[in-house]
C-alpha cells in the first residue's frame, strides 16, 4: 500500500550522532554522521546524497537572526557538492538543543520538523514543495499526528484513505472538525450541536466504510473529485468567518488488481488553513444529498428535482453577476419551500432567506425584488405560531438588508445618522426580543459598534452592549474582545497594557517603551492604504525619534510573512508585532478589542493611553509634537 500509517517519530529514526533534539550538535562533525537523520515519514521527497558524494558535502556552522531574550541563535547546514542545501539544524532558544530540523530536495527545503517546546521531541511537521503543504501536530508526543493546523483537500483525501485501508482510528481523529474549530467559525449554537453530532459518527462510518472496501496492501489513492466550494458569508448567520464547504468529495482508488473504488469523504469544513472532516467517509458515488448531514439537510424526494436545478446555477465569476445568482437561487428555493412543510421545510427556508439577504447585500442600491420579498417572508414567519428560531434567523437578517439598503442612497450627513440610528434600535430590539438566539452575541457587538460610529457621545451605549454581551455570553467567541473593547474605552489615562512576540519572533511588553512617546498603529495589508500609511510613520519616527519617539505596529494578518515585506519596504523601525487569528480571533486584537484597521492609540512617556483613537496625517503629526514638547 501506498501510504502506511504515519508515526512522525520513532525509536531509530533520531539516533544519530548528537541527536539534534537531545544534545548539541558539534558543527565539525562529518556530513555523514548528520545526513544519518532521517524524516519520518518514509515517503517525505528530500535529497540525500550517495556515498560517494558524501565526502564532498560540508557541514558549516550559521547564524540565525531570529533568537529570543537577546541570545544569538546556533545552527549548522550541510550543503553538496553543488552548493546546495540538504540540511539544517537550527536552536533558536540559545540553549543545547537543536528545536528547527529542516530536509532539502534539490537545494529548496521540503520538510520540517520543530520541538516547539524544547523537549528533545519534535511536536510540529511541516511538508513544503513536492511534498505538500500539510502542518501537523503532535502535542502530547505520542508519535501521531493529533491535529492539522494546514492541509488541503486533497491531502485530506490522501489522509482518509490512508485510515480507511488500515483502520486507523487516531489518523481519522485528526481530520475531523473539533469544538474549538466550531468556536473559530462562530457557527450559531443550534448549528454548532448539529456538526459535533455528526463528527462523533464518524469513527463508525469510517469502520464501516473499511470493512465494506477491504483495500489491500496494494491500494493506492489515485485522485480526488471535488466540485466548487460553497461559501456563506459570516453576516449571513452572525459568524466569526465565512462558512466554507465542500460538501462531498469522491476519492478514486486503485485497489490493486486492476480494480478500480470510489468512496466518499464526506462534508469539509474550511477553518482557518485547515480543510475539516464533519461526516467520516462513506461507500459509493456521492449524488444528489448524499451524506450531507443534518445541516445540509437530506433531500427530500418531493423536492429533489429543483434541488437538482439548485446544484446546476451557475456561480458568477464576476462580481456584478452576483445579484442575478442570488435571485435565481432564490427562486428555485421558493419552490422548494412551498412542497415542504414543518421541519423538513426549515433548512430550505433559511436558505431562502439567505438567498434573498445576499441579493440585497450585493446590489443595495440597484436592488427592487429582493428585499420587498424577503419583508412578506418576515411578516409571515413573525405571525406563524411555533416558527421558533426561524422568525430570530429572519429578524437579524432583514435588518442588516435593510440596513445596507438605506445607507447604500443615504444622502448628506443627517440622512446617514437617522439610518444609522434606525439600525441601532433594530440590534436593540432583536436583543430584546430574542435574547437566546443564536445570533444575540453579534448582534450585540453589532449593536457595539453602531454606538462606536458616534464617536465619544456612543460611549455609553458601546460600552453597555459589550459588558452585555460578556456578563451574558461569557463563553461565546466575542466575549473576550467584547471585554477588551470595554477596556478600551476606558483606557485614557490608564497604563497601556500590551504583550506578544514580534513577526521576527522576539517577545514584547509595554516595558519595552517605557519612558518614550509611543504610536501604536493597527494595521493589515488587506487594508487600503496599509503600505503609505507605514511610508507616513517611518517618516514621523525619523523626525521625532530623537526626541523620543518610537513606533509599535500590530499587524492583524492571519500570517506574519505579508507584512514583513511592507514593513521592510517602509524602512520602518519599532516594534512590529503578529499573533495569528486576524483581526476577529488575534489575541492582540482582542486586547483592546479593536474592531478595524487602521486604528491609532497613542502612549505617553508615563505609559499611560493619551489617545484611544487617534486620527492619522497632520493630525496625528501635530499631537505627537505637543507631546514631545
Amino acid at each position: 500500500m501506498a501510504t502506511l500509517r504515519m508515526r512522525v517519530y520513532a525509536l531509530g529514526a533520531w539516533a544519530i550522532v548528537g541527536s539534534a533534539f537531545t544534545g548539541q550538535m558539534a558543527w565539525a562533525q562529518k556530513a555523514e554522521e548528520v545526513l544519518a537523520r532521517k524524516p519520518v515519514p518514509a515517503n517525505v521527497l528530500i535529497s540525500t546524497p550517495a556515498p560517494a558524494e558524501m565526502a564532498s558535502c560540508r557541514v558549516e556552522q550559521i547564524a540565525w537572526p531570529k533568537g529570543t531574550n537577546g541570545i544569538a541563535p546556533a545552527g549548522l547546514k550541510v550543503i553538496d557538492p553543488q552548493g546546495r542545501m540538504l540540511r539544517q539544524f537550527i536552536d533558536t532558544n540559545g540553549g543545547t538543543k537543536y528545536n528547527i530540523v529542516s530536509y532539502y530536495l534539490e537545494g529548496v527545503e521540503s520538510f520540517r520538523e520543530i520541538d516547539s517546546s524544547a523537549s528533545g521531541k519534535p511536536d510540529q511537521f511541516r511538508w513544503f514543495g513536492i511534498n505538500g503543504s500539510k502542518w501537523g501536530s503532535d502535542s502530547n508526543k505520542d508519535g501521531l499526528i493529533d491535529n492539522w493546523y494546514v492541509i488541503s483537500p486533497e491531502e485530506v483525501s490522501q489522509e482518509l484513505f490512508a485510515a480507511v485501508a488500515t483502520k486507523d482510528r487516531r489518523r481519522l481523529e485528526a481530520l475531523l472538525i473539533t469544538e474549538e474549530d466550531i468556536k473559530k467559525i462562530g457557527l450559531p449554537a443550534v448549528e454548532a450541536d448539529k456538526i459535533k453530532r455528526r463528527a462523533t459518527n464518524a469513527a463508525a462510518r469510517m469502520m464501516a466504510t473499511s470493512d465494506a472496501l477491504k483495500l489491500g496492501e496494494k491500494a493506492k489513492w489515485i485522485h480526488l473529485e471535488l466540485g466548487l466550494p460553497q461559501t456563506t458569508p459570516a453576516d449571513a448567520f452572525g459568524g466569526r468567518d465565512d462558512l466554507m464547504k465542500h460538501r462531498n468529495g469522491a476519492i478514486l482508488v486503485d485497489k490493486g488488481d486492476n480494480k478500480a473504488e470510489v468512496f466518499q469523504t464526506g462534508e469539509m469544513i474550511l477553518v482557518g488553513r485547515a480543510w475539516k472532516l464533519v461526516d467520516g467517509p462513506a461507500v459509493g458515488t456521492p449524488g444528489l444529498g448524499a451524506d450531507e448531514g443534518e445541516m445540509v439537510a437530506a433531500v427530500p424526494k418531493v423536492i429533489e428535482p429543483i434541488i437538482a436545478q439548485l446544484t446546476q446555477v451557475k456561480v458568477p465569476t464576476k462580481p456584478e453577476d452576483n445579484y442575478d445568482y442570488h435571485m435565481a437561487r432564490a427562486k428555485l428555493l421558493e419552490d422548494a419551500v412551498a412542497k415542504t412543510s414543518g421541519a423538513e421545510q426549515v433548512p430550505w427556508l433559511k436558505q431562502l432567506i439567505d438567498a434573498y439577504t445576499a441579493a440585497v447585500e450585493s446590489n443595495p442600491t440597484g436592488d427592487k425584488a429582493a428585499l420587498p420579498r424577503l419583508t412578506l417572508w418576515k411578516t409571515q414567519i413573525m405571525s406563524t405560531p411555533g416558527a421558533g428560531d426561524t422568525q430570530a434567523y429572519i429578524s437579524i437578517r432583514v435588518a442588516a438588508a435593510e440596513y445596507a439598503s438605506k445607507l447604500s442612497t443615504a444622502k448628506g450627513d443627517s440622512e446617514f445618522k437617522k439610518v444609522h440610528a434606525t439600525w441601532r434600535e433594530q440590534l436593540e430590539s432583536f436583543v430584546k426580543n430574542f435574547p437566546t438566539a443564536p445570533e444575540a452575541p453579534d448582534a450585540l457587538m453589532r449593536l457595539a459598534v453602531a454606538y462606536e460610529f458616534d464617536g465619544k457621545d456612543g460611549d455609553a451605549g458601546a460600552k453597555a452592549a459589550y459588558e452585555k454581551l460578556t456578563r451574558d455570553y461569557p463563553s461565546h467567541p466575542l466575549a473576550q474582545k467584547a471585554a477588551g473593547a470595554v477596556k478600551r474605552l476606558q483606557s485614557e489615562g490608564q497604563p497601556f497594557q500590551l504583550s506578544g512576540n514580534t513577526v521576527d519572533a522576539k517577545s514584547f511588553t509595554e516595558a519595552a517603551i517605557a519612558g518614550k512617546t509611543a504610536v501604536v498603529f493597527y494595521w493589515a495589508t488587506w487594508a487600503n492604504g496599509a503600505a503609505n500609511e507605514l511610508k507616513a510613520l517611518a517618516d514621523l519616527e525619523k523626525a521625532y525619534s530623537a526626541k523620543g519617539l518610537v513606533i509599535v505596529t500590530v499587524n492583524m494578518d492571519e500570517e506574519a510573512a505579508a507584512a514583513i515585506g511592507v514593513i521592510r519596504t517602509a524602512q520602518l523601525p519599532g516594534f512590529h508585532l503578529h499573533a495569528a487569528g486576524g483581526l476577529d480571533r488575534s489575541p492582540l486584537a482582542n486586547a483592546y478589542g479593536v474592531q478595524m484597521v487602521p486604528h491609532i492609540m497613542i502612549v505617553g512617556k508615563d505609559g499611560k493611553v493619551v489617545n484611544r483613537s487617534a486620527q492619522g496625517g497632520d493630525v496625528l503629526k501635530n499631537e505627537i509634537e505637543k507631546l514631545l514638547k
